[in-house]
């Protein structure tokens, strides 16, 4: 039986809850800057442009370290990031204790953001090449349920932090981060290196080791002479393989569909007290955490339609539903309540679809192409995102809720547009053949 047709085992769940741990702890960094934010703001005195720029600034080390990730994982594998940068972070947390001043926390969260940016690109190939393909859908899914979950986990702490240590709380929030990236950081030692990029770089003694150890005798997908060994490829050149002919229309439309889906994902969660409250909403906090509780609700309706629909039509159907949300917002300003619905309903929406961030982009690119495909989807929509969230407060600001709102919503409906033409459908593709 070839190695991607196996049933699901022992050690794939072993490798599944390994690299949720890493996204919960993602998820957990970037759901920690929304509690975090008014008392950041008070105690550092802090301005509209200032706030975006903390928000930013893990997602601008998100977009860095994204980048930085392909030439990483291709030339030393899988296995070194996957299993080590969790322990780093953990003394990148604790550093929050010493911060205090504006410019040595946004240099602290641009570095804890770069290796972010690493482990999500990591975390993702490696759970992805180890899963068989039969089952990859629903397992990779929960990988978006261990995001969500790490990201409102945050917000219910923050707000508990929040009632307890009015003065101090930013502190206090970004230091808990340590918790989980511990518990990733020891669930990860001793993992294996990546079957596929063994086989890749043409090291099949050692995939078959690993192979034995771990599954007993199935097949190694073989590498056809024609296939390029990413470890020894150029940057430049993977760069041009990626978007030459047919692969260069899916991976427009796949980045597309990536960067659509996460940024208004993430700007409008990081700042969700500030915008329930300009909806009219009098205690956001506690608005926030039922939006949060829909969020997880979304994520776990994922694992159930991930694989009854195809890619391409959740791609679609979710960003004409979550733009129709907004608009709705945007054109008739409701009260606060329907407001509420409409963002919760938008939230639920989104998270359901979230599974699709993990399942499709490995799903898109050849092994010797997957590092930089995944980067490359990864860091567009940090960057994206982190443009975004440093002008959102100002944009508000400057036009006001229901317009920022609409333009948002507007990409949404390009967004669905674009996957409709150019998005590959992969439902159900083998990643080693």
């Amino acid at each position: 039986m070839l190695f991607d047709e196996l049933s699901v085992q022992k050690f794939h769940f072993r490798v599944l809850i390994a690299g949720a741990c890493g996204i919960f702890t993602d998820g957990y960094v970037l759901g920690s800057i929304s509690p975090a934010l008014p008392s950041l703001t008070s105690e550092l005195h802090l301005g509209p442009h200032q706030t975006g720029l903390v928000a930013s600034a893990p997602l601008a080390g998100l977009l860095v370290g994204s980048l930085l990730a392909s030439p990483v994982l291709d030339r030393i594998g899988r296995r070194i990031p996957f299993a080590f940068d969790m322990m780093a972070f953990v003394v990148l947390a604790l550093l929050h204790a010493l911060v205090s001043d504006l410019a040595s926390l946004l240099v602290l969260r641009f570095i804890i953001g770069c290796l972010l940016g690493l482990d999500y690109v990591a975390g993702k190939l490696y759970v992805s090449e180890f899963l068989p393909s039969a089952s990859r859908g629903r397992l990779m899914s929960w990988l978006s349920v261990a995001w969500v979950g790490g990201y409102t986990s945050a917000y219910a702490i923050g707000y508990v932090l929040h009632l307890a240590w009015p003065q101090g709380t930013w502190k206090m929030i970004f230091i808990s981060a340590a918790v989980p990236a511990l518990c990733a950081a020891v669930l990860r030692y001793g993992m294996p290196e990546s079957i596929l990029w063994l086989v890749s770089q043409r090291r099949s003694g050692e995939a078959r080791k690993i192979a034995n150890r771990h599954f007993g005798a199935v097949d190694l997908p073989a590498l056809g002479s024609g296939d390029s060994v990413s470890g020894r490829t150029g940057v430049m050149r993977r760069m041009v393989l990626l978007f030459s002919g047919v692969q260069g229309r899916h991976s427009l439309g796949a980045t597309v569909f990536y960067v659509l889906h996460n940024v208004p994902y993430l700007v409008l969660s990081a700042f969700l007290p500030d915008v329930l409250r300009r909806a009219g909403l009098h205690d956001p906090f506690r608005s926030g955490l039922f939006y949060d509780a829909l969020l997880v609700s979304g994520s776990v309706i994922g694992l159930w339609i991930v694989d009854r629909f195809r890619r391409r039509s959740l791609m679609m159907g979710s960003f004409i539903l979550q733009g129709s949300c907004l608009f709705l917002i945007s054109l008739f300003d409701p009260p606060p309540f329907i407001t509420l619905t409409l963002l919760t309903a938008f939230g639920f929406i989104l998270t359901a679809a979230d599974c699709l961030t993990y399942v499709y982009p490995p799903e898109v690119f050849p092994t010797d192409l997957r590092a930089t495909g995944v980067s490359l989807m990864v860091s567009s929509s940090r960057l994206v995102a982190t443009v975004s969230t440093a002008l959102f407060p100002a944009a508000i600001a400057a036009y006001g809720l229901s317009a920022t709102l609409e333009a948002i919503a507007v990409l949404l409906f390009a967004g669905a547009v674009i996957c409709g033409i150019w998005a590959p459908e992969t439902q159900g593709k083998n990643l080693s053949a």
